[in-house]
């Protein structure tokens, strides 16, 4: 055959016959589009079956492998042939191993199927890593959903690890003092519930006031019966240093822990005199009258009180029905004893009482408490008003 009839002949096996028909039919061949794995190509093969079809290009299909459509459908002109094959994928999912058949081309497929498509997992590899017919082996590290409370509220968060991921996961900064049951270290596991308690321990200092004492000294040289304060009392001040425990925001707990004196306190000293009246004094008090006898005893001019308090003073117990009836310091009034009413000296106190008219003095001992009429200090038994103002009801007096 000439090469001239020869290329006649192979340009005519793209024409269109009369009838309409191409040449491909007229040989007895069906157009078809065969795609593997996403990739196609336009063949053409003789009418049969898909596998019949599949098997001219080469194409072997396995039990793992997938068909669309079937292996017996009877293709036509046009028909579109889907074939994927299946590829051994291994995933170590927390420890444990899962194998399976897969047709997917690539990890992030294959984590859809599995369920573990949370973007808080760890993977081995590349979520879009390729997989080859071969297959693939890698693992994943699946975060759990645990629940975390703190001081009553809860929520809920995705983490993987320990119980320390879950709380960073959840914004909670940790430090050594504070308490989460579980253990920090603990391994998550599905629906866990973590409690959380944030400690805080500080150190607070507190600024204290002290009390001064008080003690009583003797003084053979100061006359019987008086008293005098020498020293007088100061309050002192420490600082103390406090550890407090607060369990969220709530203190729990606190302990002293070291004292320093700021300002020492100074304890308050009163004398009080022992010394015993002189024999001049008795020997004049017993040539007097059995009425100013009782008064001379206890009241004098030669010693008289020239500094201290001034105020009013009054008398009480003859003759207004207070003689016989208790006094505050629990013992009955006898208003022919030397005694005085205060509202704020010490029971039990004695002081000297001076006249600042006569500048007679008399000795008292604090046994009750009053006056409660405003101007006046003191309330002195009837004795002792008369022994520094007889008769009388009120005296300007002065007393230490």
């Amino acid at each position: 055959m000439s090469k001239v009839i020869a290329s006649a002949i192979a340009g005519a096996l793209t024409l269109t016959t009369a009838g309409g028909l191409t040449m491909a039919k007229v040989l007895d061949r069906d157009d078809v589009t065969i795609s593997v794995d996403g990739v196609s190509q336009q063949v053409q093969v003789r009418p049969g079956t898909v596998a019949q079809a599949l098997e001219s290009q080469g194409i072997h299909v396995g039990s793992h492998d997938t068909v669309q459509p079937a292996l017996g459908t009877r293709i036509t002109d046009g028909s579109l042939i889907t074939v994927n094959y299946g590829r051994p994928v291994t995933v170590t999912i927390d420890g444990k191993k899962v194998t399976r058949w897969t047709t997917a081309t690539n990890v992030s497929t294959v984590l859809t199927q599995l369920g573990l498509i949370d973007a808080n997992n760890t993977l081995s590899v590349s979520r879009s890593a390729a997989i080859s017919r071969k297959g693939l082996d890698f693992s994943v590290t699946s975060a759990k959903d645990v629940i975390v409370k703190v001081n009553g509220a809860s929520q809920q968060v995705s983490a993987q690890g320990t119980v320390a991921d879950a709380l960073r996961a959840a914004g909670i900064s940790v430090d050594s003092d504070d308490i989460s049951q579980p253990g920090l270290g603990t391994p998550l596991t599905y629906g866990m519930v973590i409690e959380y308690t944030k400690v805080d321990v500080k150190t607070e200092t507190r600024t204290v006031a002290v009390k001064h004492g008080a003690k009583t000294v003797k003084d053979a040289d100061l006359a019987e019966g008086t008293t005098k304060i020498t020293t007088k009392g100061v309050d002192g001040q420490n600082l103390e240093t406090w550890t407090v425990v607060y369990k969220n925001g709530k203190k729990v707990s606190e302990k002293k822990v070291s004292v320093k004196v700021v300002k020492a306190a100074v304890t308050q000293v009163t004398t009080v005199g022992t010394k015993a009246p002189s024999s001049s004094s008795s020997s004049s008090s017993s040539s007097s009258s059995s009425s100013s006898s009782s008064s001379s005893s206890s009241a004098s001019s030669s010693n008289p009180v020239t500094s201290g308090t001034t105020c009013v003073a009054s008398t009480y117990g003859e003759g207004d029905g207070t003689a016989g009836g208790p006094t505050a310091s629990g013992e009955t009034f006898d208003p022919s004893q030397y005694t005085a009413a205060s509202r704020t000296l010490p029971l039990g106190t004695t002081i000297r009482v001076t006249n600042v008219a006569n500048g007679r003095t008399v000795s008292v001992r604090i046994n009750d408490r009053g006056p409660y009429v405003g101007g006046r200090c003191l309330d002195l038994s009837t004795a002792a008003m008369n022994a520094i103002a007889p008769g009388e009801g009120l005296v300007t007096v002065r007393y230490q």
